[in-house]
Protein backbone atom coordinates (compact mmCIF):
# COMPACT_ATOMS: atom_id res chain seq x y z
CA UNK A 1 0.00 0.00 0.00
CA UNK A 2 1.34 3.67 -1.09
CA UNK A 3 2.14 6.01 1.64
CA UNK A 4 -0.79 8.35 0.31
CA UNK A 5 -3.21 5.72 0.59
CA UNK A 6 -2.24 4.10 3.97
CA UNK A 7 -2.34 8.03 5.51
CA UNK A 8 -5.83 8.21 3.68
CA UNK A 9 -7.04 5.39 5.35
CA UNK A 10 -5.47 6.46 8.78
CA UNK A 11 -7.28 10.00 8.49
CA UNK A 12 -10.52 7.89 7.74
CA UNK A 13 -10.17 5.38 10.79
CA UNK A 14 -9.69 8.10 13.13
CA UNK A 15 -12.84 10.28 11.69
CA UNK A 16 -14.88 6.85 11.96
CA UNK A 17 -13.41 5.96 15.80
CA UNK A 18 -14.01 10.02 16.33
CA UNK A 19 -17.19 9.98 14.99
CA UNK A 20 -18.31 6.44 17.25
CA UNK A 21 -17.27 8.51 20.50
CA UNK A 22 -18.79 11.63 19.92
CA UNK A 23 -22.67 9.81 19.63
CA UNK A 24 -21.67 7.41 22.43
CA UNK A 25 -22.38 4.23 20.47
CA UNK A 26 -20.23 1.37 20.59
CA UNK A 27 -18.20 -0.44 17.87
CA UNK A 28 -19.99 -3.29 18.23
CA UNK A 29 -23.19 -1.74 17.70
CA UNK A 30 -22.01 -0.01 14.51
CA UNK A 31 -20.50 -3.03 13.00
CA UNK A 32 -24.04 -4.80 13.04
CA UNK A 33 -26.15 -2.21 12.15
CA UNK A 34 -23.84 -1.29 9.26
CA UNK A 35 -23.77 -5.12 8.43
CA UNK A 36 -19.82 -4.76 8.37
CA UNK A 37 -18.38 -8.07 10.07
CA UNK A 38 -16.29 -7.37 13.46
CA UNK A 39 -13.13 -8.40 11.76
CA UNK A 40 -13.77 -5.84 8.59
CA UNK A 41 -14.71 -3.34 10.95
CA UNK A 42 -12.27 -3.73 13.40
CA UNK A 43 -9.40 -3.87 10.38
CA UNK A 44 -11.14 -0.55 9.04
CA UNK A 45 -10.69 1.17 12.55
CA UNK A 46 -7.03 0.27 12.05
CA UNK A 47 -6.63 1.98 8.53
CA UNK A 48 -6.21 -1.76 6.90
CA UNK A 49 -10.26 -2.01 5.96
CA UNK A 50 -11.83 -1.75 2.70
CA UNK A 51 -13.16 2.04 2.10
CA UNK A 52 -14.57 1.50 -0.95
CA UNK A 53 -17.20 -1.38 0.41
CA UNK A 54 -17.44 -0.31 3.99
CA UNK A 55 -17.68 3.70 3.72
CA UNK A 56 -21.02 3.53 2.21
CA UNK A 57 -22.37 1.09 4.48
CA UNK A 58 -21.38 3.19 7.33
CA UNK A 59 -22.49 6.63 5.53
CA UNK A 60 -26.08 5.17 5.33
CA UNK A 61 -26.11 3.54 8.90
CA UNK A 62 -26.18 7.67 9.98
CA UNK A 63 -27.60 9.05 6.85
CA UNK A 64 -24.55 11.32 5.67
CA UNK A 65 -25.02 12.48 2.32
CA UNK A 66 -21.29 13.64 1.81
CA UNK A 67 -19.18 10.63 0.66
CA UNK A 68 -16.28 11.85 1.11
CA UNK A 69 -17.27 13.07 5.10
CA UNK A 70 -14.56 10.89 6.53
CA UNK A 71 -12.46 11.12 4.56
CA UNK A 72 -11.58 14.91 5.15
CA UNK A 73 -8.76 15.64 7.88
CA UNK A 74 -10.81 17.61 10.07
CA UNK A 75 -14.80 17.02 10.10
CA UNK A 76 -17.15 18.31 12.02
CA UNK A 77 -18.57 15.91 14.68
CA UNK A 78 -22.19 15.74 16.09
CA UNK A 79 -22.50 17.04 19.56
CA UNK A 80 -23.23 14.25 22.23
CA UNK A 81 -26.23 14.10 24.24
CA UNK A 82 -24.59 15.43 26.95
CA UNK A 83 -23.07 18.27 25.07
CA UNK A 84 -26.26 19.15 23.37
CA UNK A 85 -28.12 19.11 26.82
CA UNK A 86 -25.43 21.56 28.09
CA UNK A 87 -25.21 23.83 25.15
CA UNK A 88 -29.09 23.76 25.96
CA UNK A 89 -28.97 24.41 29.61
CA UNK A 90 -27.09 27.50 29.35
CA UNK A 91 -29.35 28.76 26.92
CA UNK A 92 -32.68 27.71 28.86
CA UNK A 93 -33.58 30.15 31.56
CA UNK A 94 -34.18 28.41 34.62
CA UNK A 95 -36.77 29.24 36.81
CA UNK A 96 -37.50 28.65 40.43
CA UNK A 97 -36.14 25.64 42.24
CA UNK A 98 -34.33 23.76 39.31
CA UNK A 99 -37.42 21.53 38.71
CA UNK A 100 -37.48 22.86 35.23
CA UNK A 101 -33.78 21.85 34.77
CA UNK A 102 -34.85 18.17 35.72
CA UNK A 103 -37.47 18.07 33.62
CA UNK A 104 -35.94 18.91 30.69
CA UNK A 105 -33.08 16.80 30.92
CA UNK A 106 -35.35 13.51 31.23
CA UNK A 107 -37.56 15.14 28.20
CA UNK A 108 -34.05 15.17 26.51
CA UNK A 109 -33.29 11.44 27.44
CA UNK A 110 -36.91 11.03 26.35
CA UNK A 111 -36.50 12.52 22.78
CA UNK A 112 -32.79 10.79 21.98
CA UNK A 113 -34.45 7.36 22.89
CA UNK A 114 -37.15 7.70 20.65
CA UNK A 115 -35.25 9.30 17.75
CA UNK A 116 -32.83 6.33 18.07
CA UNK A 117 -35.20 4.22 18.53
CA UNK A 118 -36.77 5.62 14.81
CA UNK A 119 -33.08 5.96 13.56
CA UNK A 120 -33.22 1.89 14.08
CA UNK A 121 -36.38 1.23 12.82
CA UNK A 122 -35.77 2.99 9.44
CA UNK A 123 -32.31 1.50 8.87
CA UNK A 124 -33.90 -1.80 9.54
CA UNK A 125 -36.37 -1.23 6.74
CA UNK A 126 -33.64 -0.20 4.52
CA UNK A 127 -31.36 -3.09 4.86
CA UNK A 128 -34.04 -5.88 5.09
Amino acid sequence: MSNEKLQENLVVAKNISDYINAIEKSKGWVSHRSGISQVDFDCLLVGEGNLKRDIPKINKLFRIQDPYYFYNEKIKLPMSLENLEATSLRNYSLKGDNTDSEAFKNTMCILDDVINMIHTLKTAKEIG
